[in-house]
C-alpha cells in the first residue's frame, strides 16, 4: 500500500498522493468482502498471487500459517498452464473482461486437485486492481 506523505509536495502531487491513498483504501475494502466467505484470489498483472482469502487457502489446503508460493501459475498444472497464461495475458494486454477453467491445482499437501476457475478482469477498476480468481473444488470429474 502506498504511503501518505504531503511534505515538500506541491498541490497537484499531493492530490495524486492522496487519490492513490483512497484508491488504495478502495481495493482494501473490495478484498475485505471476501476475506472469509467465498474461495477467492487476486493476482496482478505479472502473475503473482496479491490476496487470498482464508476460504481459499483452506480449499487449496494449506494451513493459515503455511507458506503460499506467491507465483500463481506456479500452482496450475502443465498441461493446464497454457490456456491459463494466455488468457491471463488477453486480460492484461487487451482488456478482456473474464474468463473460466477447469484446471488442476496444486495443494498445499503437493496434490493435483481438480477446480473450477473463473477470472474477472478488475485491473482497470476503482476498487480492483487485480485480476480476481474465484475457486470451486470439483469433487467428481
Amino acid at each position: 500500500m502506498s504511503s501518505l506523505s504531503l511534505s515538500g509536495a506541491d498541490s497537484s502531487s499531493s492530490e495524486a498522493v492522496l487519490s492513490q491513498h483512497d484508491s488504495d483504501k478502495k481495493v482494501d475494502l473490495s478484498r475485505k468482502r471476501f476475506q472469509t466467505s467465498a474461495p477467492v484470489l487476486f493476482i496482478d498483472q505479472e502473475g503473482q498471487i496479491v490476496h487470498l482469502t482464508e476460504t481459499a487457502l483452506r480449499l487449496l489446503e494449506y494451513a493459515t500459517n503455511d507458506v503460499v508460493d506467491d507465483y500463481f501459475f506456479s500452482h496450475v498444472h502443465g498441461k493446464n498452464l497454457h490456456q491459463v497464461m494466455r488468457d491471463v495475458a488477453h486480460m492484461v494486454r487487451n482488456g478482456k473482461k473474464e474468463a473460466s477453467w477447469m484446471l488442476r491445482l496444486r495443494t498445499g499437501q503437493g496434490r493435483w486437485r481438480w477446480y473450477k476457475a473463473e477470472a474477472e478482469n478488475e485491473l482497470d477498476s476503482s476498487n480492483g486492481g487485480a485480476i480476481k480468481v474465484r475457486l470451486r473444488h470439483l469433487y467428481q470429474w
